[in-house]
């Protein structure tokens, strides 16, 4: 999901973007730029009271809507309650609506009217009504295009299209007859390519300035999940010059996702647990389940606490599940059936189904008639903070025919080839993971799937292009699997990069 809005005032007087006499217009005011900054920490009702003030004092500018639209995003992206995505809809379509009436020359126009189309698509796809999300993609990618056109110079315009651009590039060649019937073309390449000119943009023009911590914040995640290679310390570097990091909220939890793929996880819990909490402004309850996994992939016990406290608060629906599946494994690990029978148990009861491939996870771990192995459990928690050596020596000595039933043999070897493949030994690797993906294709498990995509990710950084697609077209034949998605499109995004 492409959730992440972030923006930065990084000046207190940008001039007016244009003014039209008795016109509408579209004007970076003193008052506008600390709506901003007030929306994007996160204190809904001191920027909204400011947008009020902006109409009230300039009736005719017409950004405070757009800023009213960031507002309802954020509350979708904090907690996607029936009642915040409804309320998005609605507004959305009125505000679109007034911005249709005006009649001046700005690039802003469009350009707000595509960033609410995509804050509506965003909010269809949460409810799973896609058609309705696709509908409002291309209209949103035409008016940008269109903006592009009239207003190459106008940077902004690159966030969106850069977006659409890679998401249309995950896409299979043989269902590129479906974004074609609508109207959308794009690839990887170049949308990364939009996105970080767009993020350059807001280094080098005043009028951008205000944009650059949304674009940092979307230029990783974008990087982190379809990048040919992950340049940790480029992104990394794009966050040292960011002043007052824990005052924001949501670059917070960016970094903290940057810290989780560089395999981190000592930096995540230190982040996290010294971050400032502002009492005035919406929390964001997904920090504290980042740094309960973060805690518990140390096999940090007292993880426990911060679950609670995130489901306790929490008033929206994603990773419930995941997190009652992760308490469980916490009284797993102490030995404790009946707490882990507990809260394993109420992953079928609490949040919506469906909402991630994690929950869905959960709910599949409490149909199951037996817990999880410890001993995989361990190595995997260990594995996933970036634990490689103390992972490894949760296995090490063991063999497949240890562990009870195929899906825990299947596991064994895919976390050894796991370990051995970040710590470099990719013999080894290869020949667990094809073990794995011949043990497991007929299985419904994710380990062959992920198995295959992974051949053929260690054969693109390789550069034997051959092979590479050969597995990423493996991974696809793989059905009715865990993680089916999310595996599926990144064997699209790799057989795409490496197309002609």
């Amino acid at each position: 999901m492409l959730l992440f809005r972030i923006l930065l005032v990084l000046a207190l007087s940008i001039p007016p973007v244009a003014l039209y006499g008795a016109q509408q217009f579209f004007s970076w005011t003193t008052q506008v730029l600390h709506a901003y900054e007030s929306s994007v920490a996160l204190d809904f009702e001191k920027a909204a009271t400011l947008c009020s003030k902006e109409k009230r004092d300039n009736p005719l500018n017409l950004l405070p809507i757009y800023i009213e639209s960031h507002i309802d995003f954020y509350k979708t992206f904090l907690e996607d309650t029936p009642e915040n995505i409804a309320g998005i809809k609605k507004r959305n379509t009125a505000r679109i609506q007034l911005l249709e009436k005006f009649k001046g020359n700005s690039p802003y126009t469009r350009f707000c009217k595509g960033e609410m189309y995509l804050q509506l698509a965003i909010s269809s796809a949460r409810e799973e009504a896609f058609f309705t999300a696709a509908y409002d993609i291309r209209k949103a990618y035409k008016l940008l295009e269109e903006n592009h056109r009239l207003y190459p110079d106008f940077k902004p315009n690159l966030r969106g299209l850069g977006l659409i651009h890679t998401a249309v590039g995950t896409i299979p060649k043989n269902y590129q007859w479906i974004v074609n019937m609508m109207g959308l073309d794009g690839s990887i390449q170049e949308g990364l390519s939009e996105l970080k000119a767009h993020y350059t943009a807001t280094l080098k023009n005043p009028e951008f300035k205000i944009m650059r911590d949304e674009a940092v914040v979307i230029l990783t995640f974008m990087e982190l999940n379809f990048g040919k290679s992950r340049d940790f310390n480029t992104i990394r570097k794009r966050y040292t010059a960011i002043a007052g990091l824990q005052d924001k909220p949501v670059l917070l939890f960016s970094k903290s996702t940057l810290h989780f793929a560089a395999a981190e996880n000592d930096s995540v819990i230190q982040l996290l647990s010294n971050r400032e909490r502002d009492l005035r402004a919406q929390p964001l309850h997904y920090l504290d389940f980042m740094e309960a996994n973060a805690r518990l992939y140390n096999l940090d016990l007292t993880a426990e606490k911060n679950y609670l406290y995130f489901l306790q608060h929490y008033k929206g629906q994603l990773y419930v599940k995941t997190a009652l599946r992760r308490i469980a494994w916490i009284h797993l690990l102490k030995n404790d059936m009946k707490g882990y029978k507990h809260y394993i148990s109420r992953c079928t009861s609490s949040g919506k189904d469906d909402l991630s491939e994690e929950d869905k996870a959960a709910i599949r771990e409490s149909e199951q008639a037996e817990p999880p192995n410890v001993i995989l459990v361990r190595a995997g928690l260990l594995f996933d903070g970036g634990y490689y050596q103390r992972a490894l020596a949760e296995l090490a000595g063991k063999k497949p025919e240890q562990f009870t039933g195929i899906k825990n043999q299947l596991e064994f070897t895919y976390r050894l080839a796991r370990i051995f493949d970040k710590t470099e030994k990719y013999d080894k690797a290869l020949a667990l993971y094809e073990s794995t993906y011949k043990n497991g294709l007929r299985q419904p498990y994710y380990f062959a799937a992920n198995s295959a995509l992974l051949i053929g990710q260690y054969y693109e950084d390789s550069k034997n292009k051959a092979k590479a697609v050969e597995w990423y077209n493996k991974t696809l034949e793989i059905r009715n699997h865990e993680y089916q998605n999310s595996i599926d499109q990144k064997a699209k995004a790799g057989i795409n990069r490496l197309s002609p």
